[in-house]
Protein backbone atom coordinates (compact mmCIF):
# COMPACT_ATOMS: atom_id res chain seq x y z
CA UNK A 1 0.00 0.00 0.00
CA UNK A 2 1.64 3.56 -0.75
CA UNK A 3 0.95 6.45 1.62
CA UNK A 4 0.57 10.32 1.92
CA UNK A 5 0.87 12.41 -1.37
CA UNK A 6 1.89 9.37 -3.77
CA UNK A 7 -1.72 7.18 -2.79
CA UNK A 8 -3.29 10.29 -3.97
CA UNK A 9 -1.60 10.61 -7.11
CA UNK A 10 -2.24 6.47 -7.60
CA UNK A 11 -5.77 6.92 -6.61
CA UNK A 12 -6.39 9.93 -9.13
CA UNK A 13 -3.65 8.15 -11.70
CA UNK A 14 -2.41 11.49 -11.54
CA UNK A 15 1.49 11.28 -13.10
CA UNK A 16 3.88 11.45 -10.76
CA UNK A 17 7.06 14.06 -11.46
CA UNK A 18 10.38 13.54 -11.44
CA UNK A 19 12.98 15.37 -10.36
CA UNK A 20 16.15 16.68 -12.89
CA UNK A 21 19.01 18.91 -12.99
CA UNK A 22 21.93 19.12 -11.58
CA UNK A 23 22.83 15.92 -9.91
CA UNK A 24 23.31 16.47 -6.17
CA UNK A 25 23.97 14.53 -3.27
CA UNK A 26 20.20 14.17 -2.25
CA UNK A 27 17.66 11.75 -0.64
CA UNK A 28 16.15 10.72 -3.79
CA UNK A 29 13.00 8.31 -4.58
CA UNK A 30 11.70 7.21 -7.86
CA UNK A 31 8.57 8.52 -6.63
CA UNK A 32 9.21 12.01 -7.39
CA UNK A 33 9.83 13.51 -4.01
CA UNK A 34 12.97 15.21 -2.30
CA UNK A 35 13.80 16.28 1.52
CA UNK A 36 17.47 17.65 2.01
CA UNK A 37 17.91 19.19 5.91
CA UNK A 38 18.40 23.33 5.12
CA UNK A 39 21.86 23.27 6.58
CA UNK A 40 22.88 20.57 3.59
CA UNK A 41 21.79 22.70 0.82
CA UNK A 42 23.86 23.91 -1.61
CA UNK A 43 25.28 27.43 -1.03
CA UNK A 44 26.18 31.18 -2.62
CA UNK A 45 27.56 33.60 -1.12
CA UNK A 46 29.82 32.10 2.28
CA UNK A 47 25.81 29.80 2.94
CA UNK A 48 24.14 33.38 3.12
CA UNK A 49 21.98 31.80 -0.15
CA UNK A 50 20.55 28.35 0.51
CA UNK A 51 19.86 26.61 -2.87
CA UNK A 52 16.99 25.32 -2.38
CA UNK A 53 15.83 24.83 -6.58
CA UNK A 54 19.40 23.66 -7.18
CA UNK A 55 19.35 21.26 -4.38
CA UNK A 56 16.49 19.66 -4.51
CA UNK A 57 15.88 19.17 -8.39
CA UNK A 58 12.85 21.82 -8.63
CA UNK A 59 12.18 23.26 -12.48
CA UNK A 60 9.22 24.58 -12.00
CA UNK A 61 10.08 28.02 -10.31
CA UNK A 62 12.53 29.63 -8.14
CA UNK A 63 13.16 28.90 -4.66
CA UNK A 64 15.96 29.87 -1.87
CA UNK A 65 16.36 30.40 1.51
CA UNK A 66 18.44 33.56 3.05
CA UNK A 67 20.07 33.51 5.98
CA UNK A 68 20.40 37.05 7.16
CA UNK A 69 22.80 37.98 10.10
CA UNK A 70 20.99 40.60 13.25
CA UNK A 71 20.74 44.23 11.49
CA UNK A 72 21.55 43.08 8.15
CA UNK A 73 20.60 44.85 4.68
CA UNK A 74 20.34 43.59 1.18
CA UNK A 75 20.99 45.77 -1.79
CA UNK A 76 17.40 47.32 -3.48
CA UNK A 77 16.50 45.83 -6.28
CA UNK A 78 13.74 44.85 -8.29
CA UNK A 79 12.57 42.30 -10.87
CA UNK A 80 11.41 44.18 -14.37
CA UNK A 81 14.32 42.55 -16.12
CA UNK A 82 13.18 39.02 -15.61
CA UNK A 83 9.44 40.02 -15.13
CA UNK A 84 9.63 37.50 -11.99
CA UNK A 85 7.43 38.33 -9.06
CA UNK A 86 8.83 37.05 -5.09
CA UNK A 87 7.03 35.64 -2.42
CA UNK A 88 8.89 36.03 1.07
CA UNK A 89 8.37 33.72 4.02
CA UNK A 90 10.35 34.44 7.02
CA UNK A 91 10.68 31.15 8.65
CA UNK A 92 12.57 31.65 11.74
CA UNK A 93 13.35 35.38 13.19
CA UNK A 94 12.07 38.86 11.90
CA UNK A 95 12.70 41.79 10.03
CA UNK A 96 10.89 44.32 7.06
CA UNK A 97 10.69 44.21 3.29
CA UNK A 98 11.08 48.11 2.83
CA UNK A 99 9.13 48.82 -0.69
CA UNK A 100 10.50 51.77 -2.72
CA UNK A 101 12.95 54.27 -1.11
CA UNK A 102 10.49 54.00 1.73
CA UNK A 103 7.27 53.81 0.41
CA UNK A 104 5.98 51.15 2.58
CA UNK A 105 7.66 48.62 5.42
CA UNK A 106 6.37 44.68 5.37
CA UNK A 107 6.71 42.68 8.22
CA UNK A 108 8.69 39.84 7.74
CA UNK A 109 8.19 37.72 10.56
CA UNK A 110 6.46 34.14 10.67
CA UNK A 111 3.10 35.38 10.81
CA UNK A 112 3.16 37.34 7.67
CA UNK A 113 3.86 36.54 3.77
CA UNK A 114 4.72 39.07 1.01
CA UNK A 115 4.41 38.90 -2.24
CA UNK A 116 6.51 41.99 -4.62
CA UNK A 117 5.88 42.10 -8.24
CA UNK A 118 8.47 42.64 -11.02
CA UNK A 119 8.48 46.03 -11.40
CA UNK A 120 8.59 46.82 -7.97
CA UNK A 121 11.95 48.07 -5.43
CA UNK A 122 12.45 46.11 -2.23
CA UNK A 123 15.37 45.81 0.42
CA UNK A 124 15.10 43.58 3.06
CA UNK A 125 15.78 44.20 6.51
CA UNK A 126 16.57 41.58 9.37
CA UNK A 127 15.52 42.24 12.62
CA UNK A 128 18.10 42.62 15.87
CA UNK A 129 17.64 38.45 16.09
CA UNK A 130 18.44 38.21 12.53
CA UNK A 131 16.15 36.48 10.11
CA UNK A 132 16.07 33.21 7.35
CA UNK A 133 13.80 33.95 4.80
CA UNK A 134 12.29 31.69 2.27
CA UNK A 135 11.71 33.22 -1.60
CA UNK A 136 9.83 31.85 -3.92
CA UNK A 137 10.10 33.39 -7.83
CA UNK A 138 8.22 32.70 -10.85
CA UNK A 139 7.51 34.83 -14.41
CA UNK A 140 3.72 34.60 -14.46
CA UNK A 141 2.56 32.52 -17.41
CA UNK A 142 5.93 32.31 -18.36
CA UNK A 143 8.09 28.79 -17.74
CA UNK A 144 10.79 28.88 -15.24
CA UNK A 145 13.88 29.54 -16.48
CA UNK A 146 16.81 29.45 -13.84
CA UNK A 147 19.21 32.78 -13.26
CA UNK A 148 23.04 31.89 -13.71
CA UNK A 149 23.91 33.45 -10.42
CA UNK A 150 21.61 30.14 -9.07
CA UNK A 151 24.36 27.66 -9.43
CA UNK A 152 26.48 26.59 -6.62
CA UNK A 153 29.32 27.80 -5.14
CA UNK A 154 30.93 24.59 -4.92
Amino acid sequence: MVSGAASVATSLRLPTLGLHDPPMPQQETDTGFTSLPIDELPTLWDGFAKLVRAGLGITGFGVQIMDMPPNHTTKSHDESATGQEELYLALRGSGEIVIGPDEAHLPLDTDHVARVGPGVSRTLVAGADGVRVLCVGGVPGAPYRPPEWTAPDR
